[in-house]
């Protein structure tokens, strides 16, 4: 039986997040996370979303997005999200794999430097068709790039790539770096 793989693209306010089995595409979202008091309300939130979508799908493997290392306070707690997404996924045995946006582009696309939309068609043509009703209607404003209800489905994408391209590193017998 394939393994099923949750994948997730953490974020400071919303969250995408992909079950797939096989060629299956289980479930798929963005979740909005709310700003609270403080930053821990953010993980918390978080937490409570992967959490949920471990009780529902009991994946045996959680494949996150390596956030980007900027020094800024979203950053650090996008940082904190994915450690703590890492410690309650572990408590509850399953297999933590963190893997690099460039890293996801070059396995899907072929192209580390692909944008987010190039990641999104690609997935619709690979075998996702019924996305392709999420796909941004239109390019990005050349200065404030897209609208919020365009941008709001790529999260969904990234999480769907980051699953994708840990089952073909699994397939291919090279696997991600576990933390």
């Amino acid at each position: 039986m394939e393994p099923t793989i949750l994948g997730i693209d953490p974020g400071t306010s919303q969250m995408g997040v992909a079950v797939l089995r096989g060629s299956t595409l289980l479930a798929f979202g963005v979740k909005t996370l709310r700003n609270g008091e403080r930053p821990h309300d953010v993980i918390g939130q978080a937490r409570r979303v992967v959490l949920g979508y471990v009780e529902d799908y009991n994946p045996s493997i959680v494949a996150i997005e390596k956030p980007l290392l900027f020094p800024t306070k979203r950053a650090a707690l996008v940082s904190v999200i994915v450690q703590e997404l890492h410690a309650r996924s572990r408590e509850v045995g399953m297999r933590v794999v963190e893997i690099a946006p460039r890293e996801v582009r070059r396995i899907v696309v072929g192209n580390p430097h692909a944008k987010k939309l190039e990641v999104a068609q690609a997935i619709v043509r690979i075998g996702f068709p019924d996305l392709a009703v999420k796909l941004p209607q239109g390019p990005p404003h050349p200065v404030l790039g897209y609208k919020p209800k365009d941008k709001y489905w790529l999260h969904m994408f990234d999480a769907l790539a980051v699953a994708l391209a840990i089952q073909r590193q699994d397939q291919s017998g090279s696997r991600g770096a576990a933390r």
